[in-house]
């Protein structure tokens, strides 16, 4: 059993939010895998190498040097009979021999956990069945069962979080379409593997992750959860990430074959605090992204506040929304092609010559139809007063759509 960078990354996570102190993990090379220093990762300390090769744990005293660690306590993390990497806390003696003998035993505990985790059948596919029912308001993080599940699968639900939604258009196509025979255990692999991929983007992204739980949700759909950061606040990532756009769609784009999708499409919600945090965060980012391809929005990253006027509206109370696309909507939605032609003619910029060549009709032809629908909901689509309220209404109507579609999972 070795240990890797996301088990590293939780037993740092963990130990240095209970001991208030700088923690670093190593593998059995002696390599730093993780450390609430992120200049430390990648190094190598001869004390950690040495508590490695005899298991035993080593008293450092310090001062830190480019091969040597500062003072502290360096204890080999065993499991089952084998040393399994090494750990290091930076303290005083006289601290440290009030926790010594159970920083181990913490970290042991959590390799097992994962283990466990791992072994499970599915395991991977409870997990995301699991952050859908708690994002989908199925679940209630008010529940004592939900947050001992919650903490089984390493999900802080006392932690305030960013969400991210990830559509990778045509991915599970590419990656099974023409297997028809890929079984259950191989399409979890390969899921398994795209996500520890989408973890490594995020953590190279911030250089360092508190806390990130990436989930499939089926449709080519990924969802991250980024627990706030310790030096930075929630709102503060997410203007990072908007910020920094083009990079993360590089960096998350990287991590999927060139040819093995469609096309990458990336929303973010805004950060919010409390038990319903993340829920309104998930519920904004789908909205921004639903809303954002509604209206041909062709963008690196979808964030709500970058859609205008159609946001506010789009953000509105469901039940006007309904009622004010059924009230200028409902007798074109029974005609396609009345409703077709005014998207046309919408996307034409109200153009009569472009509008008549893109639906192949003469223009006599195309002024019938308006017309027709200026008759049936009595507004004039030439006119922009009338204009605007029936692109509001024609935008609002494929968002609702959108909204109303079940997210389909594997």
């Amino acid at each position: 059993m070795t240990i890797n960078e996301i088990i590293a990354e939780g037993i740092v996570n963990k130990l240095s939010s209970i001991l208030k102190k700088k923690v670093t993990v190593a593998d059995v090379n002696g390599d730093v895998l993780a450390s609430t220093d992120l200049s430390e990762t990648g190094k190598n300390y001869e004390q950690l190498k040495k508590v490695i090769d005899t298991s035993k744990e080593i008293e450092t005293a310090g001062p830190a040097t480019k091969t040597t660690l500062a003072q502290g306590i360096a204890i080999p993390i065993n499991y089952g009979g084998d040393t399994a990497g090494a750990l290091f806390i930076e303290d005083n003696s006289e601290e440290y021999q009030h926790y010594r003998n159970i920083i181990g035993t913490t970290a042991e505990l959590m390799i097992q956990q994962n283990v466990v985790i791992d072994n499970f059948p599915y395991k991977d596919k409870i997990k995301d069945n699991f952050v859908f029912g708690l994002l989908h308001r199925k679940l209630s993080v008010e529940d004592s069962k939900v947050r001992e599940e919650a903490d089984l699968f390493d999900i802080n639900l006392n932690r305030d979080k960013v969400v991210l939604i990830i559509t990778v258009e045509g991915f599970w196509s590419a990656l099974f379409g023409e297997n028809s025979t890929a079984s259950e255990e191989e399409k979890q692999t390969a899921l398994s593997n795209y996500k520890k991929k989408l973890f490594q983007a995020f953590s190279q992204f911030f250089g360092r992750l508190s806390g990130c739980s990436v989930s499939y949700f089926g449709s080519d759909t990924f969802v991250v959860l980024l627990d706030e950061l310790y030096s930075m606040e929630g709102r503060e990532m997410v203007d990072n990430i908007r910020n920094r756009a083009q990079e993360l769609n590089q960096l998350i784009a990287s991590q999927f074959e060139k040819d093995g999708y469609n096309r990458l499409l990336i929303s973010i919600g805004s950060f919010y605090r409390g038990k319903d945090g993340a829920i309104l965060a998930y519920e904004e980012a789908r909205r921004a992204l639903n809303l954002g391809l509604s209206i041909g929005e062709n963008k690196i990253l979808y964030h709500i506040d970058d859609l205008g006027m159609v946001a506010t509206l789009a953000g509105g109370n469901r039940k006007w929304q309904d009622n004010f696309v059924r009230r200028l909507l409902l007798k074109l939605l029974s005609e396609e092609y009345l409703l077709e032609t005014l998207e046309k003619f919408f996307d034409r910029n109200m153009s009569l010559t472009q509008t008549s060549k893109e639906l192949s009709i003469h223009r006599n032809t195309l002024l019938y139809r308006l017309d027709k629908i200026k008759k049936v909901t009595g507004l004039d689509p030439r006119k922009f007063n009338d204009a605007m309220e029936l692109k509001v209404a024609l935008i609002l109507n494929k968002v609702l759509y959108l909204e109303k579609a079940t997210v389909k999972q594997i």
